[in-house]
């Protein structure tokens, strides 16, 4: 059989159980404006709860990807900070004004682009809401959005450790405090170490731990009930990733030979406050206020070799890039209780107000020599000194505003609306000492761009019973514009880039059937986009690698699919479920590189598939099997290299007891090897002939877990 035909006949398989009707779960979806019930979410989303995180053997966000449908990663720092929804998304540590995709959102805190060092440890539960949501979430999420929500503080004393360790050098630590502090006030504390050596071995240094991983995770959270109509909920959240960056192999392999081993650091303190209660009988107020900083820092070894290793050539290069974000944002929403509700009680209503202020400082700071005397390059003559350094600031203000009209018994609408006003101030300074492109000296750009972004969706649904929902949708998404601060001095036309907007349409079908046994959520879709932001990447002298960018420019795309997620619970004990996600992409418009018009985006694989099973044995043994598959996708649109399709399997398998638990976890269990990114130019001197770079996923990794909860 076919590979490619497996997708289509799960799809197929799911297709033909869904037509016999059930009952919907009552999950709440807390990324919307009110807590609403999956089944009246009319959109695509995937919803993983705690139980499924725990036995899912994930334990951070980029493990989380492998459960979603048309959902990928980029595998390009310690860390994956980049997704791809429906082929839309960025894919590598991006060079300037932040400028994501898909939005990343922890405990009501923005961290798109930089949350991906979420580890899921106390996480309640993760939506991932596929297609534009800038209804509610303005220009963060144009492709998508991630939002995760960590537990939730209780009256009931809780505590809670965990122990584990594996191979690699895992090792990991967390625990839990949580409880009553007062007759009103309520609290919750967690911590969380992950700790491995990340899977590589550095030959020149003796080294196996130049790659690793050092991951501190602390949250606390204060409910406050201030009376019976109003509530206030503090949360606090530091991560600290101490990780090491020494990935990328010459020869494609987990063989590095760096003397300067890069660094993935990234330290973020953040935190919000909700406040929510009764105006009066019609409406309640929500305020949510949010405030980060992160300091960041990116660094590696630009030859991917030790000095001497290609004696008598000299080539020796290096990379490092610290930046600093800080954001605050303030909302304030009111939204329609059931006795506010309008005409004759048909119609929910919101309004709103969102203000942020977003300041990055950036520094691109790249050095190294080469010296080959048969091309010229004498000691002392080729070398690269380039420092680029860039302030950003982004103000945005938007107003919102929503309804939910019931038409009849079974027919709804709903709309919202989004008005953003968008303003930036970018400065640059490109300070050049170095000989090969053309020694430009001290170049400065600036710009002050400004934008009115309006974007909404409209949806009708219809319920044909109780437990079977179907839907029509209509969206816009918008996404402001951006920079390339390595084009500063290159090509300054270039270095600015517009907005891009997103048209969606989908229809979706969900429910349950099988008196519950069986749940499903159907989606297809068409994308159409605008100005679309397309990345690819360029090397302006072969001689020096850190004139390896990426640039970013305005041109046309479209992609289409289908996205199916189903459970269904065979017996008592014996549990299968999957997602399947089908994607058509194509790049209409590109005058960057107009040879890849007509093929697919990058990071847009064919199909997405995972398929799995829990079996729930007496004495309270478990065990959970799921198999993910991806379909090839090219790596970028700066070439045609693709990965290959791959498949792998994770095992958790456990007991459990009254307090304790014991489990047996493995992912990549077979050791398949498979690449999560991709670049295709020349490294190796004196020829530098382009070849396909890949950087590989995380091998085989093994590992017992021990937890306390009382």
């Amino acid at each position: 059989m076919n590979t490619h035909q497996i997708p289509l006949i799960v799809t197929l398989t799911f297709l033909s159980q869904a037509v016999a009707a059930g009952r919907s779960p009552e999950e709440l979806v807390v990324s919307a404006y009110r807590a609403v019930p999956t089944q009246e979410l009319d959109a695509g989303i995937s919803l993983l709860d705690g139980d499924t995180i725990s036995r899912a053997t994930l334990s951070s966000f980029e493990q989380v990807v492998q459960l979603v449908p048309n959902m990928n990663l980029s595998g390009e720092g310690s860390r994956a900070r980049y997704f791809q929804l429906r082929g839309v998304g960025e894919r590598e540590q991006y060079e300037g004004a932040p400028n994501p995709s898909v939005g990343f959102i922890i405990d009501d805190i923005d961290l798109s682009g930089i949350g991906g060092v979420a580890a899921t440890y106390d996480v309640g539960r993760i939506e991932v809401l596929r297609g534009p949501q800038s209804a509610r979430y303005g220009s963060s999420a144009l492709a998508g959005l991630v939002y995760v929500q960590t537990e939730q503080p209780s009256d009931e004393f809780t505590l809670n450790a965990e122990l584990g360790s594996g191979n690699a050098d895992t090792r990991i630590a967390g625990a839990t405090v949580g409880g009553g502090l007062s007759e009103s006030l309520n609290g919750r504390v967690s911590v969380y170490r992950y700790q491995d050596n990340g899977f590589r071995k550095n030959l020149f240094l003796g080294r196996d731990d130049t790659n690793e991983r050092d991951e501190l995770t602390l949250r606390g959270k204060i409910n406050w009930a201030i009376n019976g109509k109003w509530n206030a909920l503090l949360t606090a959240f530091v991560a600290d990733f101490d990780n090491g960056y020494d990935a990328w192999s010459l020869v494609n392999s987990d063989i590095v030979l760096s003397d300067e081993p890069g660094r993935d650091e990234q330290k973020t303190a953040a935190g919000s406050l909700r406040i929510t209660g009764e105006l009066n009988e019609a409406m309640q107020l929500v305020s949510i206020s949010t405030a980060a900083k992160s300091d960041i820092l990116f660094a590696y070894d630009s030859d991917w070799a030790f000095s001497g290793a290609y004696n008598p050539i000299l080539y020796d290069y290096r990379y490092r890039n610290p930046r600093t974000r800080r954001t605050l944002s303030q909302e304030l929403r009111l939204t329609s209780t059931p006795e506010g509700r309008l005409f004759n009680s048909t119609t929910g209503w919101v309004v709103g107000v969102y203000a942020q202020k977003l300041a990055e400082r950036n520094v691109i700071d790249s050095s190294g020599d080469y010296v080959e005397t048969a091309v010229g390059c004498d000691p002392g003559f080729c070398i690269a000194d380039r420092k680029v350094s860039s302030d950003y600031e982004a103000d945005k203000l938007a107003l919102f505003s929503g309804l939910d009209i019931r038409l009849s018994e079974k027919l709804g609408m709903s709309a919202g609306l989004r008005v953003e006003r968008w303003g930036a101030n970018y400065r640059d300074e490109w300070v050049d000492n170095g000989i090969f492109i053309g020694n430009p000296g001290t170049v400065n750009n600036s710009f002050d761009p400004d934008d009115n972004l309006v974007g909404g969706h409209v949806t009708l649904s219809y319920d044909f019973d109780a437990d079977l929902r179907g839907y029509l949708r209509v969206a816009k998404g918008f996404k402001a514009g951006g920079f390339n601060p390595s084009l500063s001095a290159l090509a300054s036309s270039r270095v600015e880039y517009g907005s891009e907007a997103l048209w969606n349409y989908e229809a979706g079908l969900k429910g349950q059937r099988l008196g519950g046994d069986l749940q499903f959520d159907l989606t297809v879709f068409y994308q159409q986009r605008d100005d679309a932001q397309l990345s690819q990447s360029d090397q302006f002298e072969p001689l020096d690698p850190n004139t390896f960018v990426f640039v970013t420019g305005n041109g046309d795309a479209r992609s289409y699919g289908l996205e199916v997620t189903a459970s269904w619970q065979l017996i008592d004990s014996l549990e299968l479920h999957g997602a399947v996600g089908l994607l058509d992409s194509k790049i209409s418009e590109w005058t960057v590189r107009p040879t890849v018009e007509g093929r697919s985006l990058a990071h847009a694989p064919d199909y997405t598939l995972n398929l799995g099973i829990t079996w729930t044995g007496p004495q309270e043994i478990y065990a959970r099997v799921d198999w993910q598959a991806v379909d090839e996708f090219y790596f970028d649109i700066s070439h045609d290299q693709k990965s290959d399709e791959y498949g792998i399997v994770n095992m958790r398998l456990g007991k459990d007891w009254q307090h304790w638990s014991v489990s047996l976890w493995g992912r990549n269990l077979f050791d398949k090897e498979y690449a999560t990114r991709g670049f295709y130019f020349g490294n190796v001197p004196p020829l530098f002939t382009p070849a396909l770079y890949t950087r590989s996923a995380d091998p085989r990794q093994a590992g017992l877990t021990l937890q306390y909860r009382y």
